[in-house]
């Protein structure tokens, strides 16, 4: 129903709402209390909401609202007269609403907002003030919301404005907080860390202030930010917010193992701590510790049963470890709609380990999706499983009856493309290529496809150099396309500058065929040793790499 039991008008207005009828209807309000006056004005002003007249049905609600003094027609009587700009009403049914419920503050909060419209800012100042000296020091949202009510005023004067308050009770903490928060979102940072402080200096205990000043310092003092966290969790080494705030900032900042040093400390506070539970098990998998993952990711799923991500870590965990079915386990057990489909396709690459790629090929098609990105998601992920195993053909014939479906799909194009190229099938890359550039000319994976293959398999190596160059100017930073520059360069002869080229992509990114490139054009040069050196290290990056082995047995071969 519109008028629930707990509906309370919105602190602060934005955008006009539209009257919603329900709000209005006799049945949201008990039989027994409805007088025929009463339930004549309800359905008036129903009437008028669906007939969208809102004048009337506000001067019907409100009459509705002085006669009945039920909290939810006054609600939506002042939330109506706020969204028509009828503020002097909807400060009137607001101190109604206030007598019958003295401690609900965002009805405060709508009143103080409707004596700002009016222009009666000294008393709006009083009844935030008074609100806010009733508010205990925690972690109030009280204060967040009256904040930002007042960043919505005049931010030229509102932060002069309310420091004067400050300034008559300097020794209120609550009070300078707020005016720190409110300086925060009007991106007043000097006045915002000045009032952190002297909260701090009020109340040096506070956590709230202290995890807003080590956020802030995170991203514009981080050199004095560590000597911040480290003073104040030696003075209150409990509290657990602070800490945690301080170990994700850690995390952001790869500093993995003082994180987990924190969390750890989380953890002996509240062991039944299941977000500290996750992040331990998240990071431990990112330092290539399973047992240790796993150990805290089943504690934490013990503690939150429906969280389908730490499922899928269970299931990675176990799956690295050939314990498929323990894997498929965990994965059947994911019911939201935003992993679902992660889910299923785990389940088939380890159907497809276990038994073999065509029953895997056949759990997928059993997948029922209803949007394109999913279909196309599946059509992906099998042509993946069968390049995987090597069946290449039937992997790109199966991509060609995935674009007969879906014939401009980005995805699928260049996939294809990529896979042509492999097989040989020139002319299909290139039309691909050429299509995706077509349908997103900011593509540079795309055009450093159809360079890189022009250039590596045909003489049109002004060309391949023209569409290389315009990968480069759009992600001048990529490894692969810094590869590709350097080839390129090769290829037309320039030896100097494909170096210079290729060492810049092998620093951006360690991979067996930017070695095998760059050692061919070493070892071409007479820096033999180096080239030697190169592929050693490319061999370790990627022992398989038929292109750096090819390379190397070519080269090797030749006086």
């Amino acid at each position: 129903m519109g008028l629930s039991a707990c509906e309370t008008p919105s602190p602060i207005d934005s955008t006009p709402a539209q009257i919603h009828p329900a709000a209005t209807r006799p049945e949201a309000i008990k039989a027994s209390r409805l007088s025929a006056t009463l339930l004549y004005d309800i359905l008036v002003a129903s009437i008028a909401s669906q007939r969208n007249n809102p004048a009337a049905a506000l001067e019907a609600l409100s009459r509705a609202a002085y006669q009945s003094r039920d909290h939810r027609i006054i609600s939506r009587a002042i939330q109506l007269a706020m969204d028509m700009a009828e503020y002097q009403q909807a400060i009137e049914l607001a101190r109604l609403f206030s007598r019958l419920q003295p401690d609900n503050y965002p009805v405060i909060l709508t009143l103080a907002n409707a004596q700002f419209k009016m222009g009666e800012k000294q008393a709006a100042y009083a009844l935030l003030v008074n609100l806010i000296n009733q508010q205990e020091t925690g972690d109030s949202p009280v204060l967040r919301d009256i904040a930002t009510l007042l960043s919505r005023q005049d931010q030229s004067v509102v932060l002069s404005d309310f420091l004067q308050y400050v300034d008559n009770d300097p020794d209120n903490a609550q009070l300078v907080l707020t005016a720190a928060i409110l300086a925060g979102r009007i991106e007043n940072t000097e006045e915002f860390m000045r009032l952190l402080d002297k909260t701090l200096e009020i109340k040096p205990d506070w956590e709230y202030p202290a995890a807003l000043k080590l956020s802030e310092l995170s991203s514009h003092d981080p050199d004095s930010m560590t000597g911040f966290a480290e003073q104040y969790l030696a003075a209150n080494p409990e509290h657990e917010n602070f800490k945690s705030r301080y170990a994700r900032i850690l995390l952001s900042e790869n500093q993995t193992d003082k994180a987990l040093e924190l969390m750890q400390s989380i953890l002996a506070l509240n062991p039944e701590s299941a977000y500290t539970l996750f992040a331990i098990g998240a990071v431990y998998m990112e330092k290539g510790l399973p047992e240790q993952a796993k150990a805290a990711l089943v504690r934490h799923l013990a503690l939150s049963p429906n969280n389908d991500q730490a499922r899928i870590y269970l299931s990675d965990i176990e799956f690295a470890q050939d314990n498929y079915t323990a894997a498929i386990n965990y994965l059947h057990g994911v019911a939201s709609q935003r992993y679902y489909l992660d889910a299923q396709i785990k389940i088939a690459r380890i159907i497809a380990r276990r038994n073999n790629v065509d029953s895997a090929l056949q759990y997928l098609q059993q997948i029922d999706v209803y949007n394109d990105n999913d279909k196309t998601r599946l059509i992906l992920e099998q042509g993946g499983l069968l390049q995987d195993h090597k069946l290449f053909h039937r992997s790109i014939r199966l991509l060609n009856q995935g674009l007969k479906q879906f014939p401009q799909q980005p995805d699928l194009l260049y996939n294809r493309g990529l896979l042509a190229a492999q097989l040989e099938l020139l002319e299909v890359h290139e039309r691909d290529m050429r299509k995706l550039i077509e349908l997103q000319p900011d593509n540079a994976h795309a055009y450093n496809a159809l360079g890189y293959t022009l250039a590596d398999r045909t003489d049109r190596l002004t060309e391949a150099m023209e569409l290389i160059s315009k990968a480069h100017q759009l992600l001048p930073d990529n490894g692969f396309i810094l590869d590709s520059m350097g080839w390129v360069h090769y290829r037309l002869g320039n030896t100097q500058q494909a170096i210079r080229f290729l060492r810049q992509a092998l620093q951006v990114r360690q991979d067996a065929e930017i070695a095998a490139h760059l050692g061919e054009v070493l070892w071409v040069a007479g820096a033999r040793d180096e080239a030697l050196e190169i592929w050693r290290q490319g061999t370790e990056w990627g022992v398989d790499n038929t292109i750096l082995q090819d390379t190397i047995k070519r080269l090797s071969a030749q006086p």
